[in-house]
């Protein structure tokens, strides 16, 4: 009697497991299934409180979501919204925000007619693509003349910055020139003179005023090969000239954010900032 019993026990027990990891399967479904509804939403009303052309690309962080969306209040909404343009030079803009702590109404949310959305805290980030720049320098007309063409963009630490002897300032580990508005660049391009392509580095700073960031170009190489030679004296101020531009980012960053901080990426330049206690539908979180 005993051995017959265990066996119909070990088998409930076995059935309960199952029926208990399907019904999780499920619930973890169907959270997936209400965050895809709520990221659709949210993407809508960001189209329109950003004045995009496009649904820009939503992914509300957290789980499980229905436990968020029964509160009201997301921990992290991140948005990235791609190929944005800002007047005639800057084309291609890329805009990420993640935004923590919103507030918004299962039901507005759910019906998209949320209209009192409160955000705690947004941290926002554009980037600048190396083409848009290009495009930038060959706006004036020196840059035309030389055709700037193929540029690329990458960091590059203090001691590359000026030739030996160094200027006074010397920027050394101790006493660097980069801060937060001001970090050091290194440009790569080619160039025609007299119908010569010529391949340049330039290393500058590149600053952050305001919402304007600053190309300060320092010092020049003209690349022969694997070597590197002194760019010749004629040549050296028609491309000071052409590199020394400032871009407006106006309004490029969402939500109010103030651009605290310049950056530069692989073949790009990025300005990031907070806001906080932002609410949409004031009509001043567009871009423009």
């Amino acid at each position: 009697m005993t051995t017959t019993t265990r066996p119909r026990r070990g088998r409930r027990w076995k059935i309960l497991v199952a029926v208990l990891l399907v019904l999780a399967a499920m619930l973890v479904a169907a959270d997936f299934a209400f965050a895809a509804i709520g990221e659709y939403q949210v993407s809508k009303k960001m189209r329109t409180e950003l004045k995009l052309t496009d649904d820009p690309s939503v992914t509300i962080h957290g789980f499980p979501f229905m436990l968020q969306a029964a509160r009201g209040d997301y921990q992290d909404i991140e948005i990235e919204a791609n190929g944005i343009p800002i007047g005639d030079t800057l084309r291609d803009l890329q805009v990420k925000a993640h935004l923590y702590d919103v507030k918004v109404p299962l039901s507005e949310l759910v019906s998209g007619s949320a209209h009192s959305v409160l955000i705690s805290q947004v941290e926002g980030q554009v980037q600048i693509s190396a083409a848009d720049v290009n495009r930038a320098f060959n706006a004036t007309d020196v840059g035309q003349a030389l055709g700037v063409s193929n540029l690329t963009i990458g960091p590059t630490p203090p001691d590359t910055l000026y030739d030996t002897p160094t200027p006074t300032p010397t920027p050394t580990p101790t006493t660097s020139p980069y801060t937060d508005t001001s970090i050091g660049v290194r440009l790569s391009f080619n160039i025609t003179v007299a119908g010569h392509p010529l391949k340049i580095n330039a290393y500058g700073l590149l600053g952050l005023s305001g919402t304007k960031i600053q190309v300060q170009p320092t010092r020049l190489e003209l690349v022969d090969g694997v070597t590197t030679l002194k760019v010749p004296d004629t040549l050296q101020q028609p491309i000071f000239a052409a590199l020394s531009t400032e871009l407006d980012l106006g309004k490029a960053l969402p939500f109010t954010v103030v651009p605290t901080k310049v950056g530069v990426d692989s073949n790009a330049f990025s300005v990031s900032g907070k806001a906080t206690n932002v609410q949409l539908g004031s009509g001043r979180s567009g871009l423009g």
